[in-house]
């Protein structure tokens, strides 16, 4: 792994390229057979990434380090390396304190001081293990108003698979907040996400072990306050970032605060359930309320927003 830091892309690029002893116009042939984003390259673009005139924007970047063998997330989180313009978080915090705040369907939870940080962050081999499960069965029907009936014999045998992770988060023995996570290939992620496939319809079979490539699917999660809220964003966020074998994380936003959360982390929207018509049920997108918006997350894509770069920034300067 490379632990060398860069003040930015210029020098990045300039050292790595005369370290592999590549000339500007050779380094450009080869990324555009690397990737698309690459596609009209010319040496006189490198020539100017390398003196700083301009930069390549964030994405481009990320390719530009997975061409050269190097974790983006390792170099992009330094504070010390350079990104031009790039926005803050306070549109993003905002949103997160009014959806937490406000609405309880969303994610505020009515029995727990919003500024309360001490809660206990618990997994998947805690006690009571079933009764919880329990919790989230009701959670999601609750959610969905019945449409989709889950039970704890099913969530069971999907949370105690080794790759599942699964996590709770209590304040005095409330359940205010859960994620679920599962390990599954891409033709099954795709046909969640389409609609194909129904989750309870999801076995043992279907799930991948922690050593091989997967995508990861958020089964469930709740988020019950400012705090809990942002935990779990960090932990979603992380978990797909910084294990290279989890290629990308499908997820079915079923209020609104899962579609907010999407347009900044430049999610794509690959489907979508059946119209609603009470304004206060399932998630609203474009105007009009659905049961659920799926997205599907691409690790690489993750990494070049600038939430998520602002986020790993954050983290590395505390």
């Amino acid at each position: 792994m490379n632990t060398t830091q860069y003040t930015g892309i210029d020098e990045y690029l300039f050292q790595k390229r005369t370290q592999q002893e590549l000339s500007q116009e050779s380094l450009a042939l080869q990324l555009q057979d690397f990737s698309p984003l690459f596609s009209e390259l010319d040496s006189l673009t490198i020539s100017r990434w390398e003196r700083g005139r301009v930069s390549p924007n964030i994405r481009r970047q990320v390719a530009l380090m997975e061409f050269f063998g190097d974790e983006p997330h390792l170099l992009l989180a330094d504070p010390n390396f350079e990104l031009k313009q790039l926005p803050s978080m306070s549109a993003f915090l905002q949103m997160l304190a009014q959806q937490t705040n406000y609405n309880h369907v969303m994610g505020a939870h009515p029995y727990i001081p919003q500024d309360e940080p001490n809660f206990e962050k618990l997994n998947k081999h805690s006690d009571n293990l079933l009764q919880k499960l329990r919790w989230v069965s009701n959670s999601h029907n609750n959610l969905t108003r019945q449409r989709e009936s889950w039970d704890t014999e099913f969530l069971a045998q999907l949370v105690l698979f080794s790759s599942t992770e699964a996590i709770f988060y209590q304040i005095d023995d409330i359940l205010m907040g859960h994620s679920i996570y599962i390990r599954i290939d891409e033709d099954t992620l795709s046909a969640l996400l389409s609609g194909k496939m129904q989750e309870t319809q999801l076995t043992t079979d279907d799930l991948i072990e922690k050593d091989q490539p997967a995508c990861l699917y958020m089964l469930s999660a709740y988020i019950g306050g400012r705090h809990v809220a942002e935990d779990s964003l960090l932990h979603m966020l992380f978990t797909l970032v910084e294990n290279p074998l989890n290629l990308s994380l499908g997820y079915k936003a079923r209020s609104d605060i899962g579609i907010k959360l999407m347009d900044f982390l430049s999610g794509k929207r690959l489907g979508q359930g059946e119209r609603l018509k009470d304004r206060l049920d399932g998630a609203k997108y474009l105007g009009k309320r659905y049961s659920y918006i799926s997205f599907n997350l691409q690790r690489a894509e993750l990494l070049a927003t600038p939430l998520m770069l602002n986020v790993m920034r954050k983290q590395a300067s505390t």
